[in-house]
């Protein structure tokens, strides 16, 4: 196939695109259809080689998956290699384990399947994670493994119709799946709801090989307003719309066109000198751009770079860009594959040694689990299983706590109180989503839903133990927000027997950044500010809750004067991330509201 330096200069375009979005989505919330214009242009070029070869009689699946690899792996190992390396000394030790999984999965261009379960609860989130955008990678590896398959072993006369009938097939099963499911991500990282834009390139390449003709003004205007399709998908498409599907039919169809029209200014334009040098790049420029993004948003906790860290941004992803395409890229095309062979397997085992070494190199930097991470009670997170705190010989025992992830907050809270005055608790809690009948799954977003299948396992073992006890104190982020939860928690109250009391908090405030991050120690070295984020909405909600139903208590965890310096208590941090209290901070909260909490809870417990 005949080398074409507009295709380069389409690249570039596609990684700028990706490029913006990354760097503030609010600039181009659609930009990460830069992507799918990389996954059509695949297609396209990958089609149009197998076909050619296949022609000439020349295919070799060994050849081409060999070539492939050499294409894309030298860069590739290099860039995991070093990321890891420098997020073993960025990362918490908390995340750590988030890093190398990541890593792991990366290499092997599986890292779709690790993200499409979305965000973790407790650790770093996927904006912050430097593996992120090899999903994309692998998604391409595990599309050039099948596609071979299908234009070799499909005959000539029927390959059009059958590559028509799986993108018609694909993107409708993806369609209904996002909006029976209610979740984009899983879809979203999906092999099989990418198939159709790969396949999108493969019908144009043997469609339109002789291109789409009509005289150069004619098809100038033609490219000029499928790029101005193209730019406005990048506008008007948003991570909230139900994509792919049938909306990534619109901009993977705008670029096939471009591929694939004659003579025209547009296509001069990305030919020349300045946007093919960037397409050239575009594959090192892709690799290198989001780990130095990801690291900057997670050293500082904030999503939104400074003006500062955007030029940093941009210059660092230059200098490293150039740096792995001049030698590592084009070191490697002119390599046999025993030395690709070598590398790899050299790569592999530095990747390995990393991965127990690093951490334990890196162990002066750690701070203490108890201050970064949940550290009591999580054997009654998540599972089905009880544990008891506070003092366990008191015969003031028929007490449960429930509750999500707030909850498991306060059980250091509780356990020092309940040592002290006489009374034990039980405790099963949940990350996220209360286990409560009548919450509704159509109430959480995409990345949410698996804590609601979760906490949902858990629905029935918690009305068992509710039945078990007299009182019942729960914890939540908030009643208010899904409102399923608030009625919930209406219900709950509204099936209490005449010996049971219910004890609802108004939880302890969060805060707008992870103080861990911003300080990376558990004594206070930061000046930056923290803002409080209250919830007063919940707690009116819950004082007129605890007005409306019999047996019904509210306690404020909010109020105290050790919330004033937050994150800090006396220049010691409180919290393990922006909204959860660490053991330290809910003991001493324990410590400074006891007599509080006990003139609160001491009539409940002697109530009969």
């Amino acid at each position: 196939m005949q080398f074409r330096n507009d295709i380069q200069g389409i690249r570039a375009l596609a990684f700028f695109l990706v490029f913006i979005f990354h760097i503030n989505y609010t600039w181009l919330q659609g930009g990460f259809i830069g992507v799918d214009v990389f996954f059509v242009i695949s297609g396209y070029l990958m089609t149009s080689i197998i076909i050619d070869q296949k022609d000439k009689n020349i295919f070799s699946f060994y050849d081409f998956y060999w070539k492939r690899l050499k294409r894309i792996f030298p860069a590739y190992l290099f860039l995991i290699i070093a990321a890891t390396l420098a997020g073993s000394f960025i990362y918490l030790a908390r995340d750590i384990w988030t890093l190398q999984k990541s890593a792991g999965a990366s290499i092997v261009f599986l890292s779709n399947l690790l993200f499409s379960r979305g965000d973790s609860y407790f650790g770093a989130a996927l904006n912050e994670n430097p593996f992120l955008h090899t999903w994309s990678l692998a998604i391409e590896m595990q599309f050039y493994l099948l596609l071979p398959l299908l234009l070799i072993w499909v005959k000539r006369k029927y390959l059009s119709t059958v590559i028509v009938l799986l993108i018609i097939v694909l993107t409708t099963y993806t369609s209904i799946s996002m909006f029976i499911d209610n979740s984009n991500t899983s879809t979203y990282f999906s092999l099989v709801s990418r198939i159709p834009e790969f396949l999108i390139g493969s019908f144009y390449s043997l469609a339109f090989k002789n291109k789409i003709n009509f005289s150069r003004s004619g098809n100038t205007i033609f490219v000029f307003l499928n790029l101005l399709v193209l730019i406005l998908s990048a506008v008007f498409i948003s991570k909230d719309s139900f994509f792919p599907g049938v909306i990534a039919l619109i901009p993977t169809i705008a670029t096939a066109n471009l591929l694939v029209t004659g003579n025209n200014f547009i296509s001069d334009f990305f030919a020349k000198k300045i946007p093919v040098y960037l397409g050239e790049l575009s594959y090192s420029l892709y690799l290198w751009h989001w780990p130095i993004i990801s690291f900057i948003r997670y050293y500082h906790d904030e999503y939104f770079l400074s003006p500062g860290e955007v030029v940093f941004t941009c210059i660092l992803t230059f200098i490293s860009a150039w740096f792995s395409y001049r030698f590592i890229e084009n070191f490697f095309r002119k390599k046999n594959n025993t030395t690709l062979i070598r590398y790899s397997i050299s790569g592999g085992v530095l990747l390995i040694c990393m991965a127990f070494l690093v951490p334990k190199a890196t162990a002066v930097y750690q701070i203490p689990e108890a201050y970064t991470s949940p550290t009591f009670g999580l054997l009654s997170h998540n599972e089905k299983n009880i544990e008891v705190f506070g003092d366990k010989t008191s015969k003031n025992n028929r007490i449960l706590l429930i509750g999500d992830s707030h909850a498991l907050s306060i059980k250091p809270y509780l356990d020092y109180i309940g040592k002290r005055n006489d009374f034990s608790f039980s405790t099963v809690t949940t990350d996220g989503v209360l286990a409560l009948k009548g919450v509704k799954r159509e109430d959480y977003t995409s990345n949410e839903v698996k804590f609601y299948d979760a906490a949902q396992q858990l629905v029935d073992f918690t009305q068992q133990n509710i039945q078990k006890n007299r009182i019942i104190m729960i914890n939540s982020s908030s009643f208010i927000e899904p409102m399923s939860a608030y009625e919930s928690l209406e219900k709950l109250a509204g099936s209490l027997r005449p010996d049971q009391k219910l004890i609802v908090f108004n939880t302890f405030p969060s805060i707008n950044r992870d103080p861990v991050k911003v300080n990376r120690d558990y004594i206070k070295r930061t000046s930056a500010s923290f803002k409080i984020i209250g919830k007063e909405k919940n707690k009116l909600a819950l004082e007129k809750f605890a007005a409306t139903y019999k047996n019904v208590y509210l306690y404020d965890l909010s109020k105290g004067e050790i919330f004033k310096s937050i994150p800090f208590y006396k220049d010691t941090l409180m919290y393990y991330n922006a909204s959860h209290l660490n053991t330290y901070g809910a003991v001493s909260l324990g410590k400074e509201q006891e007599k509080d909490f006990m003139s609160f809870f001491s009539p409940i417990l002697a109530e009969k």
